[in-house]
C-alpha cells in the first residue's frame, strides 16, 4: 500500500472519528482516541516521516568513514567538483546527516561544481532539519555561500523569501530597540570608550617573554605619543600586562535562554538591551548587563540577523556596521634595559600565543 493510500485512509478515519465525538457526545476517551489519530496522521507526514526533501544518495547512517574524508580533500585540492559533491553527501550520510558544518561544506562544493540550485535546495534542506543559516559564522568559513545567499537567484527561492520576511521583523524591532537605546541613562550603559584593564583578549594569550617582530616605539601611556623606547627586532621584551579600549556593542537579546545552557534568563533577559565589550578567549567573552559585566559565549552569537535565535545566535546588533569600531589592545612591555613602555603594534611581538 502506498504512502499516499495510508495517508488517504487516515484523513477518512480521521473525519469519522470527528463525526463520533461532534454527534454523539464524545467522552474523554473517544476524544483522547481522536487526539491520538491526529497525532498519527501528523507523524505519517512527508516532513516527519524523515521523507527528505534533497537527495543525499543514501540513507544517513552513524558510520563514521575517515577515508572519505582524505579522498574529499584530494577532490577539492584538485577541483573534481562533482566527485567531492558525491563524497561530501558520503561524508553528510556517514554521522547521521547531523553535522551542520558537513552541509555547509556541501553548499560550497556544490556552488564550486556551479550547480547553484542544488545549493539552494541544500540549504533548504538544512533549515527544514533545524540548523542554523549564520552568516557570521559563514563569514569565517565559506564566504562564497555568504556571497550567494545574498544573490538575486537565492533571493526568489522559498528559504530566500522566508530569510528576507525574518529580516524585515529584524529591522522593525531593531528601529523600536534603537530608541530604547537612545532613552536609556548612561548609569545603566557601560562608558562609551570603555577599558578592559588586564585583558589579554584571545585563547590562549599570554603575557611574559615576548620576542620583537619588528622594530616598535614605546610610548609613556595608551594614546600617548611621546616615545620613551624603542623595541629592535630580533630581541627580546617582557609583556608585563595590557588593556584593550573598545565601544561596547549594544544588541538585543532575543532568546529565553535554557536553564542548562550558557545563559540563563536572569543574566540576559529576552528583549533586554546588553553590551557586548572585550573577549577572554574560547569563544567567551564579557558582556554587559543591568549594571554588572558577565561572561558569556559571544563569539558568533551575535549578528546583524539571528534567523533561528537560540544560543548559537542570541542577539542581534543595533548599531549599523559603519559605527562599530575595532578593539584596540595596548601592552605595557618592558626591555630588557629596564626602560618600560607601552604600544599598541601587538602584532610586532611573537610568543604571545601559549597554544601556538
Amino acid at each position: 500500500m502506498s504512502k499516499r493510500t495510508v495517508v488517504g485512509l487516515k484523513l477518512k478515519n480521521l473525519w469519522q472519528a470527528v463525526r463520533k465525538v461532534v454527534y454523539a457526545r464524545a467522552t474523554i476517551i473517544s476524544v483522547a482516541c481522536l487526539i491520538v489519530l491526529c497525532a498519527d496522521l501528523v507523524l505519517a507526514s512527508p516532513a516527519s516521516t524523515g521523507q527528505e526533501r534533497y537527495d543525499l544518495g543514501g540513507p544517513c547512517e552513524d558510520q563514521p568513514n575517515f577515508r572519505v574524508s582524505k579522498e574529499l580533500q584530494d577532490a577539492e585540492s584538485a577541483h573534481k567538483w562533482d566527485r567531492a559533491v558525491v563524497l561530501t553527501k558520503e561524508h553528510i550520510r556517514a554521522d547521521g546527516c547531523n553535522i551542520p558544518y558537513r552541509w555547509y561544506r556541501l553548499v560550497n562544493v556544490l556552488l564550486s561544481a556551479h550547480r547553484s540550485a542544488e545549493a539552494s535546495s541544500a540549504l533548504q534542506e538544512m533549515d527544514s532539519r533545524g540548523f542554523d543559516v549564520e552568516l557570521a559564522f559563514l563569514g569565517e568559513d565559506f564566504p562564497e555561500i555568504v556571497k550567494f545567499i545574498e544573490s538575486k537567484e537565492f533571493g526568489a527561492s522559498p528559504l530566500g523569501l522566508k530569510m528576507r520576511r525574518l529580516e524585515n521583523i529584524s529591522d522593525e524591532r531593531r528601529i523600536k530597540f534603537q530608541e530604547a537605546l537612545s532613552r536609556m541613562p548612561a548609569s545603566e550603559k557601560p562608558p562609551d570608550n570603555y577599558i578592559a584593564k588586564g585583558a589579554c583578549p584571545f585563547e590562549c594569550c599570554r603575557y611574559g617573554n615576548w620576542t620583537v617582530l619588528e622594530d616598535t616605539d614605546l610610548v609613556s601611556s595608551p594614546g600617548s605619543s611621546r616615545v620613551v623606547g624603542r623595541t629592535r627586532k630580533g630581541s627580546r621584551a617582557f609583556g608585563l600586562t595590557g588593556e584593550v579600549h573598545l565601544r561596547p556593542e549594544p544588541v538585543v537579546v532575543l532568546t529565553a535562554p535554557e536553564p542548562d545552557g550558557v545563559l540563563t534568563a536572569d543574566e540576559l533577559p529576552k528583549n533586554s538591551i546588553a553590551f557586548i565589550l572585550d573577549n577572554v578567549g574560547e569563544g567567551y567573552g564579557h558582556v554587559y548587563t543591568r549594571g554588572k559585566v558577565i561572561v558569556v559565549q559571544t563569539h558568533l552569537s551575535y549578528a546583524k540577523y539571528c534567523y533561528r535565535p537560540s544560543e548559537s545566535c542570541w542577539g542581534e546588533t543595533l548599531l549599523p556596521s559603519k559605527e562599530r569600531k575595532e578593539a584596540i589592545w595596548w601592552v605595557k612591555v618592558r626591555l630588557p634595559d629596564g626602560i618600560v613602555g607601552w604600544t599598541d603594534k601587538t602584532n610586532n611581538f611573537g610568543d604571545k600565543d601559549g597554544c601556538a
